[in-house]
């Protein structure tokens, strides 16, 4: 990303940002996932399924502000 133009500091706050959403993502929530599927005894499919919108729009607000920096 520093060589395309952003700052350093953006560009490892992207990195930093992006890599942690995939804690979040399903199907791979790390450990979070089957803890709250035993907890709420729900099946784990369900559990992706109820992630899945968050995720997005996790990863949709980080390309919104990549783009708008890229405009700026």
């Amino acid at each position: 990303m520093k060589k395309v133009g952003y700052k350093p500091t953006f560009a490892g706050a992207v990195e930093c940002v992006a890599s942690n959403g995939g804690h979040i993502m399903p199907p791979v929530m790390g450990t979070a996932a089957f803890v709250m599927a035993e907890f709420l005894d729900i099946p784990y499919g369900q559990i992706i399924m109820f992630a899945i919108i968050p995720a997005l729009l996790y990863f949709w607000s980080v390309y919104v502000q990549v783009d708008i920096e890229a405009v700026a």
